[in-house]
Order: C-alpha cells, then structure tokens, then sequence
C-alpha cells in the first residue's frame, strides 16, 4: 500500500467521521401505522413513532425484544462505543446539536458500561486468577477508608470526576469556534460521554496490562485518556491541535487539584480527633485547592486573551 493509497483511506476515514449516518426513506408507499392508524409516507409514524415496518409479532420481534434489554437493539450500545472511540467528539458533538437518535442514551450507557466492568473485575477476572488476585495492584492502608471505598467503587469515582469537569470545561472552552457558549446541562453530558470512554479504556481494553504490571498500566492509561481527551476536544469544540492542548491540560490540572483537595477533606473527617489534630491534611487539601484554583484562574485569563476578537464577534451576532 503506497502513500496515495493511505492518504485516500485516511481522507475517507475522516468523511466518515464527520458524517456516519445516513438515513433515507426506504420507499414512496403510504403506510397505515399498525398502532395509531395514521396514515404516512416514509419509515416512521409521525403521530407516535412506531416503525413502518412494525406488523404481526414473529421470531423477530423475540430476538429484537431480548436484544433490547441489553441496548443491542436500534442505537446499539456497541455501535455507540464504536463510534465514541473512533470519533468521540464529532459523536458528542452530535448528540449536544439536538441528534439524539445517533447515540444509544448516555446515561444509560455509562450503567451498562458499569454493570459490565463491576462482573469483569469483581467476579470473572478473580474466578478465573483466584479469590486472592487483586486487580488494583495491593490493599491500601486502613486509615485511608475513603480511598479505599473509592478504589471499591470505580465507576462512580469516574462519574464523580467527570461532573468536575464541567465547570472547568465551560470556563475554557467557552468561546470555542464550535458550541461557543455551551450550556452547564450540555456540559454534563459531555462528561457523561467522556467518563464512557475513560471506563471502556481503562477496564476493558487496557485491563489486561492491569493483570501484567499495574504501575504501567497506571502510566499508559493516563496517557492514553489525555490523548483521547484532546482528540475529542478537538472534534467537539474545533480550536486547533496547540490550542486545544494547553486548555485541555488546564482543565485536567485544576480538576485534579478541586478532587484531591475534597479527597483530603473526607479523609480529614474519617479520623478520630486525637489524630486529626496531628494531621496534616487539612493543610494538604488548601494546597490542592489553590492550586486547582490559581491553575483555571490563570487559564481563563489566558483565554479571555487569546479569544478577545471571538467574544467580539459573537456580541456583534447576539440577538
């Protein structure tokens, strides 16, 4: 394959990208819905949605029912993930514009994708390895009850994170050349999106380096998810590679400051008093929250300088 031949496959790819669905009518007949009675052209009922091609029940609508259940049905959840790892933010991008059709719901997904890791991790890795095989590399220390609670409960770590980082993410990409202006409530599904993909890679497909060296596993998992972080960025806001990087870093930085900071604080009010007055973690935690906070604050100076002529031009087109 020569280097005309990869161009042409990458160029496609990145059509694909942009725009995967294509949905046409599949025929000029009238329909008369099987449910309501409306008559339509075309391959759903406008006055309640049903399928066109919804009839008689049959072994289809067996498998379809069951398939359902585990969101393998229309809006497959597999076939979301697919297209969240191949093209995060263009999808994210698309759900936020009002395209709800073109992901299995989010939130939804981000359950089933905890269901699944939960019996991965706590139930078939540890039959198959041993009672006695820990995936998270060793047992924390006693005293730490919240970290450990934490480790326990992963996936509500993860959705705990992503909820942080809507403030933040608001704050720095704000005046983007795309979604200038987006909304708190789209900035929570963006997170929710997000923490899907921080799951799937960090315990399903990079678990098995967990299995082999936990430390490394740790190392090429941040990697990783910051290199996605800044892909998904990219497609979704449409500031250029440099551009996005410095305010994807400010973003990560500053909410791992906030968290820490809150980790420190829970772990101050889990010790007896004798030993909290001895604890430096109160101390810990206002250096952890100033420097989240010193971090955005300079970020978002930056950025109102860096984005001066934007925020000019979108006063001009505001209603």
């Amino acid at each position: 394959m020569d280097k005309t031949q990869i161009k042409e496959k990458y160029k496609r790819f990145k059509q694909w990208q942009r725009r995967p669905n294509t949905f046409q009518i599949k025929s000029d007949e009238e329909h008369v819905c099987q449910c309501c009675g409306h008559r339509f052209v075309g391959n759903y009922c406008p006055g309640c949605s049903q399928k066109a091609e919804e009839g008689t029940i049959g072994w289809r609508s067996v498998r379809q029912s069951f398939m359902d259940i585990w969101g393998l049905g229309s809006r497959s959840l597999p076939r979301s993930i697919c297209h969240l790892l191949l093209r995060p933010g263009y999808l994210i991008s698309d759900y936020i514009s009002g395209k709800r059709q073109v992901s299995f719901p989010p939130v939804k997904m981000l359950f089933f994708v905890a269901v699944i890791i939960v019996l991965l991790v706590y139930y078939l890795i540890p039959l198959l390895l041993g009672n006695a095989f820990d995936v998270f590399g060793g047992e924390l220390d006693d005293n730490v009850k919240l970290g450990d609670w934490l480790q326990g409960h992963f996936a509500w770590t993860y959705f705990i994170i992503a909820l942080l980082y809507i403030l933040p993410t608001w704050i720095m990409f704000r005046y983007a050349p795309r979604h200038t202006r987006h909304t708190l409530p789209q900035g929570f599904f963006i997170q929710v999106f997000l923490c899907v993909i921080n799951l799937v890679l960090s315990y399903i497909l990079l678990l098995p380096l967990a299995l082999i060296n936990y430390t490394a596993f740790l190392i090429i998992s941040w990697i990783v998810l910051i290199i996605y972080y800044i892909i998904a960025y990219k497609q979704l806001f449409g500031y250029s590679i440099w551009g996005t990087l410095w305010r994807v870093l400010v973003v990560v930085g500053s909410t791992n400051g906030i968290f820490l900071s809150l980790l420190e604080l829970f772990n101050f009010y889990s010790l007896n008093q004798e030993i909290a007055q001895e604890s430096p973690v109160v101390n810990n935690a206002l250096i952890y929250l100033s420097y989240g906070l010193t971090l955005l604050a300079i970020g978002w100076v930056i950025n109102l300088i860096a984005t001066k002529l934007t925020r000019k031009e979108f006063k001009l087109t505001e209603p």
